[in-house]
């Protein structure tokens, strides 16, 4: 994994579900917990530098040129510390032993953390117009989130390897005979759930038992097609499934990531199924526990400036939520469907669940582990 010079990057992965370990935890969950630890214990050198904001973010999730305009501008370096799942974000910041002061959530969860007293409120951040979000993106982001970039989940898949591009969520959850063990689908209950759900025409946050429970019967009945459950830019890394992705579950801009580790050719592709864009939006959040507050929060307040926005969504491959960054961008960029969704696609917007599903949720992700497993 590349760094940059000064950055250090701890990544936190291996399976993790949002709950303490007990008796009955698998030999999956305990080597989450050892994953994760693993990760603080990385981080402990880190929070000893007086000079450097701890910043958890997606893997590649920020521009290195604008990395480094910030640390020569401030002489303050940017610990990166990348995470390829939605829950394990949400259990380092959740652990108060993790040092880390600013982070990238989706808008689905910071209310959530915001409520808990983790973050510290953003509603009264000065910034210029020129700085600021659409209206709409700050809404889902809320009093405690800076909007940062926005995508939709989708399918990754490798054009070399099939004729005919995916164009529903059908053929990746119902994929033709060809395909079988060339399938990676993420281990992120929330993702994995909404994409059966959106196929199934229900609302991809649905905490209804039924739906959910159809939703499973849909997935366990793909398991066996499936190589892996993780995310195809994660998965593709390791020996025994390198260079069997040839379609998985994805967001906008994982085929930049992908394609970054393929020497440079272009042949991964991001396609919005059919059946609607299921939008996120990526915010950020300031810790409450950081032991730099000023200093987070002008990082944030220079991560949101229309230029270095636009450099970050140009780097990300992803859309950007200021409109006078959107300006800045190439028009080749803005006309672009694997970047933007199709103009007469459905627009679905991501949301929190109901909590009293996640027993459910979390069980159906672990059967499908243990169904995969025992293949």
């Amino acid at each position: 994994m590349a760094t940059d010079r000064g950055n250090v990057r701890a990544c936190a992965r291996g399976r993790w579900n949002r709950r303490s370990a007990g008796p009955g935890d698998s030999p999956r969950f305990l080597a989450g917990m050892l994953g994760v630890g693993l990760a603080l214990l990385a981080l402990r050198p880190v929070a000893a530098q007086a000079n450097a904001l701890n910043f958890l973010v997606w893997e590649w999730g920020i521009s290195p040129d604008v990395v480094r305009a910030w640390t020569a501008m401030t002489g303050i370096a940017i610990n990166q510390i990348v995470f390829d799942n939605g829950d394990r974000r949400d259990l380092l910041i959740a652990n108060v032993d993790a040092p880390i002061d600013l982070a990238v959530v989706d808008s689905a969860h910071v209310q959530a953390f915001g409520e808990r007293g983790l973050l510290l409120d953003q509603a009264g951040l000065p910034l210029p117009e020129t700085s600021r979000s659409e209206e709409r993106w700050r809404g889902m982001c809320g009093r405690y989130g800076v909007p940062y970039s926005w995508g939709n989940t989708g399918i990754v898949y490798r054009a070399d390897r099939m004729k005919v591009a995916p164009q529903s969520w059908g053929d990746l959850l119902k994929p033709d005979l060809a395909l079988a063990g060339h399938i990676a689908m993420t281990d992120d209950q929330e993702e994995l759930l909404a994409a059966a759900l959106n196929f199934m025409g229900r609302p991809m946050n649905s905490g209804d038992p039924g739906d959910l429970r159809r939703a499973f019967e849909l997935l366990r009945a793909q398991s066996p097609a499936v190589l892996t459950y993780g995310l195809p830019s994660t998965a593709q890394t390791r020996r025994d499934v390198r260079g069997q992705i040839f379609i998985g579950l994805g967001g906008t801009g994982d085929q930049k990531t992908l394609n970054m580790a393929g020497a440079g050719t272009e042949t991964w592709r991001f396609v919005t199924p059919r059946e609607g864009a299921m939008v996120w939006t990526d915010c950020l959040v300031v810790l409450r526990r950081t032991r730099n507050p000023g200093m987070a929060e002008r990082f944030v307040a220079f991560l949101a400036q229309a230029d270095n926005a636009a450099a970050n969504a140009m780097f990300l491959r992803q859309p950007t939520t200021n409109p006078h960054a959107a300006a800045l961008l190439p028009a080749r960029m803005r006309e672009d469907p694997q970047i933007y969704p199709p103009a007469d696609y459905p627009i679905l917007y991501r949301g929190p669940f109901p909590t009293d599903s996640l027993p459910l949720r979390r069980h159906i992700l672990s059967a499908l582990l243990a169904i995969h497993d025992a293949q």
